[in-house]
């Protein structure tokens, strides 16, 4: 209980929204089990998306690879960002999920940076 406290009362990264489209994938190169989503709530911790297919099969504690593409978040030099994340809960209703990211190495976390840096500089219009 103790730690679950400790958890609650530390500080939460500052999040940014935005409305990039993005994919969770099940498999990192497989076009399959591909969900299409809008990318809602991002933080170098974790993030929070709604997919645009309500019959995903997800289930908390998940891993999946989310990718997202680089130009509509004005990132030039790199086609998109595929990153492994842990599914941390999953609102079946509202189609909505919010993950971890996992073992981020240093240029996916420059990248994931960038990102929120790109939103917060654009005031969340993306």
């Amino acid at each position: 209980m103790s730690q679950l406290k400790d958890t609650l009362e530390q500080p939460r990264p500052e999040r940014f929204i935005s409305h990039a489209l993005v994919e969770v994938r099940r498999f990192k190169h497989l076009p399959f089990f591909v969900q299409s989503g809008i990318l809602l709530d991002m933080s170098t911790a974790g993030f929070k998306i709604e997919l645009t297919a309500s019959s995903a099969k997800i289930h908390q504690g998940q891993s999946m690879w989310l990718q997202m593409p680089m130009s509509p978040l004005g990132i030039r030099g790199l086609k998109d960002l595929l990153c492994k994340v842990d599914v941390k809960w999953y609102d079946e209703k509202a189609a909505r999920l919010g993950g971890v990211f996992v073992d981020l190495d240093p240029l996916s976390r420059m990248l994931v940076e960038q990102i929120v840096s790109r939103l917060k500089e654009n005031g969340n219009q993306i």
